[in-house]
């Protein structure tokens, strides 16, 4: 294991945002993580959260040998705990096998009697992030489970795994090399292009009194969002500004040459709709409106006016409609519905 500092961490973060233009996001992730943690097999997979239905697509060797029956193999990973948790959010983005259950316990499944045993391992740890409806798992096996040191790597490397292969989705569509007409895209110095006419649009909606300006420069409030959450790297939170009946969210990503402000409208009155056919009632569609951007318990609190023992009453009364154990798995259903509608 390569001691975890922040060199280190810079160093692979700055290969993972800034990867070949022809190489595969996912190998690449693979390929970084080679020569950081210690691990005699590794691969990745995805979990359509909808379906909790599991497709892997690598598993092979520190030699790059893939196991042949890949097949035979995803049908008991199925039986593994981590299926659970990918799919309900309830654990931190870095699970190891002895998080889920005791080594003891483990070693009685049937997965670890047919794949782990015969392949030489004992234990697995994952990495995981979520795009869309699907968890993307990258998983390093072993014979012994991972020190605290590439635990703590794991987990400074894993909130960077979404915005990067955002960035390596916007550099295959060729976005990168012009300014897409949906964001800004802003220099490591802070220096910001022309905006385009869409993003023009979008500020003078939601920022009125600054429309004059606008044109030339960010409206103040961004400006002033911009500035804290540069410094937060892959855990900025999103700007959401509120007009009749619709919002517009910023959401900053870090790329190899600065940052990209991302620009996206959305319609609030279908929203709480879909959330009053789910059963909520609308205080409690409004909460959750809050909780499925991230936001915990005393933020919601402060922007309704409200105390966060409310806002705690509000969520259990949610989870419970919706048959959800945990705030993600709430919002991962919502998502659904979203989609579907």
């Amino acid at each position: 294991m390569t001691a975890v500092n922040g060199n280190v961490i810079s160093e692979v973060l700055l290969q993972m945002y800034d990867m070949p233009h022809e190489a595969d996001f996912f190998e690449h992730v693979l390929h970084l993580m080679k020569g950081h943690i210690p691990f005699l097999m590794s691969g990745y997979s995805m979990v359509d959260l909808r379906a909790k239905a599991l497709d892997m697509k690598v598993l092979r060797n520190r030699e790059g040998t893939s196991v042949a029956n890949l097949s035979e193999i995803e049908k008991l990973v199925r039986s593994h705990p981590r299926l659970e948790v990918c799919c309900k959010n309830s654990m931190g983005p870095v699970v190891g096998t002895i998080d889920l259950l005791p080594e003891k316990e483990w070693k009685k499944t049937t997965l670890y009697n047919e794949v782990h045993r015969k392949l030489g391992l004992v234990h697995d740890t994952s990495m995981r992030f979520y795009v869309g409806s699907k968890c993307v798992s990258f998983t390093f096996c072993d014979k012994m489970p991972l020190e605290q040191d590439s635990y703590h790597f794991l987990n400074l490397i894993a909130p960077h795994l979404s915005p990067a292969y955002d960035i390596y989705n916007l550099q295959r569509q060729g976005l990168l090399e012009q300014t897409p007409e949906h964001a800004v895209v802003v220099s490591k110095q802070g220096r910001y292009s022309k905006l385009s006419p869409t993003v023009v649009e979008f500020f003078q909606k939601y920022y009125p009194t600054e429309k004059q300006q606008i044109t030339h420069c960010l409206p103040d409030a961004v400006e002033r969002w911009f500035q804290q959450e540069r410094l937060k790297g892959a855990s900025a939170e999103k700007l959401i500004v509120r007009g009749p009946g619709r919002a517009l969210s910023l959401r900053l990503l870090r790329t190899p040459t600065g940052f990209l402000i991302l620009c996206a409208e959305s319609i609030e009155k279908d929203f709480q709709a879909i959330l009053r056919e789910m059963g909520l009632t609308k205080r409690e569609a409004e909460v959750m409106l809050w909780v499925s951007q991230g936001k915990q318990n005393s933020a919601v609190a402060m922007i309704l006016g409200i105390s966060p023992s409310t806002i705690r009453k509000h969520v259990e009364h949610i989870l419970e409609k919706l048959m959800c154990e945990t705030r993600g798995a709430a919002s991962n259903l919502v998502l659904q519905k979203m989609e579907a509608k």
